[in-house]
């Protein structure tokens, strides 16, 4: 019995591979598809253990379009914001979203997940950062779960996005980049390992929390280097007064407790762009932290071009997905360190094999460029003009274009 389960998984699983969406008479491509969405709330997707060591039923509210007859949908997972000690899946700009999406087409929902950290410290903050990201992971999982045992809410399995504002752009940026332990550094390792490791145990075991592609709105990554050539592609939105989430890189504050360093949408930006990862940014200048949350009228048209450019992002995937499969891959033999990192301002880049032939980039988080040289040889130190404190970007590029990328941090 169980090798016949196997085969008709196996079946189901490379089927699913090559189907793709119905998008008949636009579905997932224009606005108000369907006229009405119906909720049903607080369905249980998973338990898991708090900050404080207390168990939490893990609640969502799921969006579907009203009178919806389609065999399958494309799934959106959202999350609220709060700094990871606040928040609600009923937030109002969670719930529009979701609303506004599901109109589309789409299933989409809003998660409640862990809060909470006590200190308020970089540890402590990475805990909480990682307990929530494993929640929307068991939500991601129960949605496939479903289609594979009762198929309630009919989704397509293999088209899952994840996405949300603030602390919830947090969890889908870490879900999809932060997905080796060895990338993070060893004190995040212990952090991690600490609460359950990458994946957690906050519900629907056996079942995948891959994802097809992150809806970013005012987030931040622990470290942008985890966005890798490969990678699946993201939208961003931030601005450039945010005072909550750098739009670059900066320290990053919970009450006003310093926490750590993070890589804000515009160092995402470069990152992506560095490794050729799809990724379209729109700035908004002059604009504080998720400026589309609330019922004025300013929010309300943030709120509207927000859900547009999501929207023109998210089309062309659910449309022809296969056009976003011919990435440029980083060949092996660019491999190189950057050393002393973090540094005074002078540092050697050393390769592992004589690089005539390619040329050096150095920029700053802006995309500046600091330096361009022609390599010779398996070494180049900088020793120019003072460079501020700050995160810099050492590219090395081969004559056919090829890129490979690390980050120094310039100390005072």
């Amino acid at each position: 019995m169980k090798k016949i389960y196997l085969i008709i998984s196996i079946l189901f699983i490379a089927t699913s591979l090559h189907a793709q969406l119905d998008t008949t008479g636009g579905r997932y491509c224009t606005q108000n598809f369907f006229s009405a969405v119906t909720v049903t709330s607080n369905v249980t997707y998973g338990s898991a253990i708090t900050s404080s060591g207390n168990p939490q039923t893990l609640l969502m509210d799921i969006y579907q379009p009203t009178g919806d007859v389609a065999a399958t949908r494309g799934l959106i997972v959202f999350a609220h914001g709060g700094s990871f000690i606040g928040g609600s899946k009923t937030d109002q700009d969670v719930t529009t979203l979701a609303t506004r999406f599901a109109k589309m087409g789409y299933v989409t929902c809003s998660i409640e997940y862990r809060v909470g950290m006590f200190p308020i410290d970089s540890v402590q903050a990475t805990k909480a950062v990682v307990r929530a990201t494993q929640d929307m992971k068991a939500a991601v999982r129960f949605f496939r779960k479903d289609a594979a045992t009762t198929n309630t809410y009919r989704i397509d399995p293999t088209f899952i996005i994840v996405g949300g504002s603030s602390a919830g752009a947090f969890m889908a940026l870490h879900l999809a980049y932060l997905d080796r332990m060895a990338e993070a550094l060893a004190w995040q390792q212990s952090a991690i390992t600490a609460v359950g490791g990458l994946d957690g145990t906050s519900g629907n075991p056996g079942y995948s929390s891959l994802t097809n592609a992150v809806i970013n709105l005012c987030g931040a990554l622990g470290d942008s280097i985890w966005l890798e050539n490969g990678n699946i592609p993201l939208v961003s939105m931030h601005g450039t007064n945010d005072a909550t989430v750098p739009y670059g890189t900066a320290m990053i504050s919970v009450l006003g407790f310093p926490i750590m360093v993070v890589d804000g949408s515009a160092s995402i930006k470069m990152r992506a762009d560095n490794v050729g990862v799809w990724n379209p940014f729109h700035t908004w200048y002059g604009a504080d932290h998720v400026p589309y949350a609330g019922t004025s009228a300013t929010a309300i048209s943030y709120m509207d071009s927000t859900v547009e450019f999501i929207r023109a992002f998210l089309c062309p995937i659910v449309s022809a997905p296969s056009i976003f499969t011919n990435v440029k891959e980083i060949t092996s033999a660019q491999g190189f360190s950057v050393y002393p990192n973090p540094s005074n301002g002078n540092f050697t880049v050393r390769f592992a094999e004589a690089v005539s032939g390619r040329s050096l980039q150095i920029t700053d988080v802006s995309g500046r460029l600091v330096e361009q040289v022609q390599l010779i040889g398996t070494e180049y130190s900088y020793s120019g003009a003072k460079l501020n404190a700050g995160i810099y970007f050492v590219k090395v590029i081969s004559a056919n274009r090829d890129e490979a990328v690390q980050k120094i941090i310039i100390a005072e």
